[in-house]
């Protein structure tokens, strides 16, 4: 009878161990990465308040030829410039993170999944929300409209060769928080197109620049 009362005992303590180690791996694989994910989506969240705050809400028509002003390019650079020296040292996170999430979505699958690419985002969310809020102060001095930025921003950056098309993180964290993430799909990669030669020749002094700017535009900055 002492035997098998210690027999029990001994199963139960396995049980505890056993139960714990599951509990734990439940906890530390699903749970609290789920909790993290979910709280860098709120953080997120505030990114469309945040953009809402650019006073100048013109409609703007994109020029037929396509080509960019000395004007646009200089403003467009002073926004970069001023989010680059907000930033500071976070701009290396940045780019880690950028370089990543682009390998992920360079393979030749390209199967990248809503979790995988919000995992990427998770130690990232406070640093765009404020990268965000500098944005929008560079927006306002600069006298730019979020639709010209946008499409200011597409043309430097086809007149260097990259096709600035990134991560819209205002509908990502909308949907996260509205629990619809069946929709998701990663962001298409394009060819640049046909540049204007004006467009190139006045982004040639900003190319080296803009190359280290390129993960900015990818977040949608």
């Amino acid at each position: 009878m002492k035997k098998f009362a210690i027999g029990c005992l001994i199963a139960f303590a396995l049980l505890l161990v056993v139960g714990g180690v599951g509990l734990y791996f439940a906890y530390d694989r699903l749970i609290k990465p789920g909790i993290e994910m979910a709280g860098s989506f709120k953080e997120l969240g505030k990114l469309a308040d945040i953009e809402k705050q650019v006073r100048n809400k013109a409609a703007f028509t994109a020029p037929d030829n396509g080509e960019l002003t000395q004007k646009m390019v200089d403003r467009f650079v002073k926004v970069q410039q001023q989010i680059e020296a907000q930033l500071g040292a976070r701009m290396a996170q940045i780019r880690t993170k950028y370089d990543q999430l682009d390998r992920t979505l360079s393979g030749e699958k390209r199967q990248a999944s809503f979790t995988q690419i919000a995992g990427g985002l998770k130690d990232l969310a406070t640093i765009l929300v404020e990268a965000k809020s500098t944005q929008v102060e560079a927006l306002n001095q600069a006298a730019f409209s979020v639709k010209e930025y946008e499409w200011v921003r597409e043309q430097v950056y086809a007149a260097v060769g990259i096709a600035a098309v990134g991560l819209d993180l205002k509908k990502m964290a909308a949907e996260a928080q509205a629990g619809n993430i069946k929709g998701f799909s990663p962001p298409e990669r394009e060819s640049v197109g046909d540049v204007p030669e004006r467009n190139k020749t006045l982004v040639k002094p900003y190319e080296k620049k803009l190359k280290e700017w390129a993960p900015l535009a990818f977040f949608g900055l």
